[in-house]
């Protein structure tokens, strides 16, 4: 499956956010009603897990955690409280492990204190991998196709490739384009016919200046969304690489 957004910059954060810029304090919430979207990601050096909680779905309110609730995420024997970390959209809570190798599982509690309850996801990390081709950096022509590489496949995990483009226009300004090929099949190779892709044809795009691509390759799995949540809530653990600076010729 492919999903293609559009944005303009500087307007790319707010665009691609999509989320409420509300906040409701978590006492002032049922469980059920807490949308949670928790998931864990590594670079292959260590690994965050990294809790969402939002009113009723996606959309709705951030939720703040009030003093009387806690979120904690546990590897082994280490068990750490995910702190609040605030950005312009956005609220969620983070903790940092050494933990990065294939299987590694984590345990993330949500602990309500008004309904004496624990909400427990379990989640474990996929293989880890490299990306071998394409190389930071490299030239295509628009013409060409795009050949990615990723070592350690073949395994039975799934992955996600984004491609996230930014091009110059006529009048002078520029637009972001984000791609994403979803649910693909772990074999080592995706071939990505350049010239199909939206992001590179628009008749607006000024073909006398390169575009900039940027990738992410994430191999991931899903882990299991505690019943009290708000239906729709998420859970997944990936190993993601990116590779950046590649450039492209529009002529």
């Amino acid at each position: 499956m492919r999903k293609l957004a559009y944005f303009a910059l500087p307007f790319a954060l707010s665009a691609l956010s999509g989320c409420s810029t509300e906040t409701t304090e978590s006492d002032n919430v049922k469980t059920r009603a807490i949308w949670s979207n928790i998931y864990v990601t590594s670079g292959g050096v260590d690994s965050r897990v990294i809790a969402e909680l939002n009113l009723t779905d996606e959309f709705g309110n951030n939720i703040s955690l009030s003093s009387s609730d806690k979120l904690e995420a546990s590897v082994g024997n280490v068990t750490k409280s995910l702190e609040k970390h605030t950005e312009v959209f956005d609220v969620d809570y983070r903790a940092i492990f050494d933990a990065h190798s294939e299987n590694t599982q984590y345990i993330v509690n949500f602990v309500r204190s008004e309904d004496n309850v624990t909400l427990t996801n379990t989640l474990t990390l996929p293989a880890p991998f490299e990306i071998l081709a394409p190389q930071k950096s490299q030239s295509f022509a628009r013409s060409e196709p795009l050949v990615i590489e990723w070592s350690n496949y073949n395994t039975a995990d799934k992955l996600d490739i984004t491609l996230s483009s930014i091009c110059k226009l006529k009048d002078g300004a520029t637009q972001g384009n984000a791609e994403k090929f979803e649910n693909i099949t772990d074999d080592g190779k995706l071939t990505i016919d350049l010239e199909a892709l939206e992001m590179f044809t628009g008749e607006n795009l000024n073909t006398r200046q390169n575009c900039t691509l940027d990738l992410l390759v994430e191999r991931f799995r899903l882990g299991n969304v505690d019943s009290n949540y708000a239906a729709g809530s998420k859970s997944r653990a990936s190993q993601q690489r990116r590779l950046n600076d590649i450039s492209i010729s529009l002529r």
